[in-house]
């Protein structure tokens, strides 16, 4: 370098302008300082004051924004006493706040106590730091074309970083335990052939399914005594995804715990175990807003409403009655809709085995209930995730798959059938997710095995329940039954004898037609109260008129004006017949 580089750099260094120290964050292990400025009175030079100790070290490695725009900021920091290194999406409303800075303590970060140095705090979060965006997730499931697992373990590849903020209590018991390999050698193994434990593993593998389609929420019940295998064929089905006994959840929970379970694991599998449990009126309620799919509306502290929890789930629940039974113990309505989200299936297969079809070799259907058990116990959590490799690249492909067998399984239903489509459709999709985790190795079972085994039950649930409305359906048993528990006790024969007996708690009169028919003259306060309780009036006239057991007056209207010893001159009553064999059709 020549003597005239040498002048020409002293030059340029003599003309540049002086260092004037700014504010400033530092951040090294022993934590964040704050660095301020003061100038010398003497010399009006800017110098740098000590620096001040705002909390233990604490990384910001990025930034965040939830679906509804809620801003965050990605925190790092190793927790006092445990060393644990924390991660956090930590809100930017709460930058300031004590709630904030609350949450910050509970979780192990030491932070400063006066006042000033957590302002200086709430601007270093704000401000400082990696600029890197993610996605704030609060619910599991398919988000930015990556999967969620319950409890936060995100699968495949999302279309930008993904930080999950959810429930995360359970995130133990979706951890993966043993092998793939494992799991199909022992639990799919000895759930072939046996339709009920088939359905439960479907109802897993489906689950991730009805996104791709919108489907709506949903499940299926299994029934039967305690000791017919329906919660080991649950376990089943839960040890896709983790730990059986773990991820179980109770009928007898509260709404909000269920609603941020489903939430936790929105497009995955949710095992209710035990219905009976639950009070009848709270798991109704519980059911309304589970298959509903929308958290309860909760306000928020800067006003108006928080973004309200959503999710889509499928059910597998089991309980020694069908759900409508529990449910009638209630309020004694089932509402529309609640038969066909989460329809009951007999536990019991009719092999004397419960739920079993065959032993496999086994000496008992104990034997191999246990011997099922131990295998979800060591082999868990492992199936659903290559499940979600094997689904996740494939998603518009399989979205049209599950149109074509929805539609093919649905062909057959007459044009009416609009609630039974809705149980036939899932189980079309539980049938399809079984045999595609069948093509991509999981479950070692021959491809046509699964179809054939869930249209069974589909099959069997339709000769069942029929193709109909199944709240008219509702009505229509509750007025059967009820003439049938009351028709030769609650009703005066006429005409009436001159030693008629006296009749307590008078439902009405009774009498034969021509053709040695009986006729039913119901008291309407009766018939409102008890014949349709629980249904709306006009609802029940209609649908009981319609299927023959509700008969019109000759001027059509749904009263029938008959003469009584009650009313002499005549009134209008209601006059229920017998409909014989033929509503079998009408359903």
């Amino acid at each position: 370098m020549s003597a005239r580089d040498d002048l020409q750099r002293l030059q340029q260094a003599a003309d540049a302008p002086l260092y004037e120290p700014k504010p400033r964050f530092e951040v090294n292990d022993s934590g964040v300082y704050f660095i301020d400025v003061k100038h010398d009175d003497a010399s009006g030079q800017a110098l740098e004051k000590p620096p001040v100790r705002l909390c233990d070290r604490l990384d910001l490695i990025g930034r965040g924004e939830d679906e509804a725009g809620n801003q965050y900021r990605i925190l790092q920091w190793r927790s006092r006493g445990s060393h644990a290194v924390r991660r956090m999406a930590f809100p930017l409303g709460l930058a300031g706040e004590r709630e904030g800075w609350v949450n910050l303590r509970n979780k192990g970060l030491a932070i400063a106590t006066q006042r000033g140095l957590q302002d200086k705090l709430a601007k270093y979060l704000q401000e400082e730091g990696s600029d890197a965006m993610h996605h704030i997730a609060e619910r599991g499931g398919w988000t930015h074309g990556a999967y969620i697992v319950p409890g936060g373990d995100v699968l495949g590849t999302p279309r930008e970083p993904i930080f999950y903020r959810g429930d995360i209590k359970d995130a133990s018991a979706y951890a993966p335990c043993g092998t793939l390999a494992g799991w199909r050698d022992g639990v799919a193994r000895l759930a072939r052939g046996h339709s009920r434990v088939m359905l439960a593993l479907g109802c897993a593998f489906a689950a991730p399914l009805l996104d791709l389609v919108e489907m709506e929420a949903g499940g299926f019940h299994l029934y039967g005594d305690s000791t017919d295998g329906k919660t080991t064929a649950g376990r089943a089905g839960a040890s896709v995804w983790g730990h059986h006994d773990k991820t179980k959840l109770a009928w007898d929970g509260t709404a909000l715990g269920l609603a941020n379970a489903a939430a936790a694991r929105n497009d995955c599998l949710l095992f209710l175990d035990e219905v009976g449990q639950g009070d009848p009126n709270a798991v109704s309620l519980l059911a309304y807003r589970l298959f509903n799919g929308v958290g309860k509306a909760q306000g928020a502290r800067e006003g108006g409403n928080r973004e309200q929890p959503r999710w889509r789930v499928l059910v597998f629940s089991t309980g020694e009655h069908p759900v409508s039974e529990v449910l009638k113990a209630g309020s004694g309505r089932i509402k529309a809709g609640q038969s066909v989200r989460l329809p009951s299936i007999a536990a019991d297969a009719g092999k004397g085995y419960g739920v079993f079809e065959t032993l496999h070799g086994y000496p008992s259907a104990k034997a191999l209930a246990d011997d099922l058990k131990r295998q979800c116990g060591e082999h868990y959590g492992t199936a659903g995730r290559a499940f979600i490799e094997y689904v996740a690249p494939r998603r518009e492909e399989l979205a049209e798959l599950i149109r074509e067998q929805v539609g093919a399984w649905c062909a057959a239903l007459p044009p009416s059938a609009s609630q039974a489509a809705r149980v036939v459709s899932r189980f079309a999709v539980v049938a399809l997710a079984l045999e595609l985790a069948t093509r991509a190795g999981i479950t070692g079972w021959a491809e046509g095995e699964a179809h054939e085994a869930i249209h069974a039950l589909m099959r069997a649930w339709l000769q069942r329940n029929g193709t109909g409305k199944h709240e008219d359906r509702a009505i229509v048993e509750q007025a059967e039954a009820f003439l049938a528990l009351h028709g030769y006790s609650r009703f005066v024969l006429l005409p009436m004898a001159d030693n008629e007996p006296r009749v307590a708690n008078m439902a009405g009169y009774k009498r034969y037609d021509t053709d040695g028919n009986p006729e039913y003259i119901v008291f309407p306060p009766v018939f409102e109260a008890e014949v349709i309780a629980g249904h709306d009036l006009a609802k029940a006239q209609k649908v009981l008129a319609d299927h023959g057991l509700l008969k019109r007056a000759g001027d059509g209207r749904l009263k029938t004006m008959v003469r009584t010893p009650c009313k002499p001159s005549g009134g209008r009553f209601y006059l229920l017949v017998s409909a014989g064999d033929e509503d079998g059709d009408a359903f």
